[in-house]
């Protein structure tokens, strides 16, 4: 089963139907993605891929309570935000969750709309993390371009070296500088040196 997050996804995962149902109802409300999981393992063997999302799960269930499905996800290097709910709150347990990362945890009864102020909350989260990721996979296709020489010169560029400078230090001369430094420009789809330090700092 490959499971996309789509933007405004929610996974929940919990072993009680009935609070499997409430909370999806309540969350599919206000128009969120909504994919449910009677336990974590059923979660982790599913197709996750990473977006806009977040994961709202129960602390005490079967086989594997939440802070290990944390445990998890940390160690598969998945960031998305987790909300934990839970009927048998100590603060041992939430100090713990909270410390490995967790977005919030709750208590049942969970008010309605606290749990969608929440939600959205730990959403806005994930699309900063989601914008972020999208960034720094363009910036690291942009640089794939350059060769190695190009590399180097362009770190010169933002050193603020001139292309007098960065001839003499790689023995160029500056006519051949100044053609790799037009090509790194073009490369990088960047048209000024401010530019080209943004990206590469």
């Amino acid at each position: 089963m490959n499971i996309a997050a789509a933007q405004g996804s929610v996974f929940l995962i919990d072993d009680d139907p009935y609070i499997l149902d409430l909370h999806a109802a309540l969350l599919r409300s206000i128009r969120l993605n909504v994919n449910c999981f009677a336990s974590p393992a059923a979660f982790l063997d599913a197709s996750v891929s990473l977006g806009v999302a977040c994961i709202l799960s129960d602390v005490r269930m079967p086989v594997m309570g939440g802070l290990q499905l944390q445990a998890e996800l940390l160690a598969r290097g998945i960031d998305t935000p987790i909300i934990f709910i839970t009927g048998h709150a100590d603060v041992a347990t939430a100090v713990e969750a909270m410390r490995r990362g967790a977005f919030d945890y709750v208590e049942k009864p969970v008010h309605g709309q606290h749990l969608l102020d929440r939600v959205n909350a730990a959403l806005a989260v994930s699309q900063e993390r989601h914008d972020k990721r999208l960034q720094r996979q363009t910036r690291e296709a942009r640089l794939s371009l350059l060769s190695a020489q190009e590399r180097k010169i362009a770190q010169w560029v933002v050193q603020g070296l001139s292309s007098r400078e960065i001839a003499e230090l790689a023995s160029l001369s500056v006519r051949t500088v100044e053609n790799h430094r037009a090509r790194i420009m073009d490369k990088l789809h960047v048209s000024s040196v401010v530019e080209l330090v943004r990206l590469l700092l």
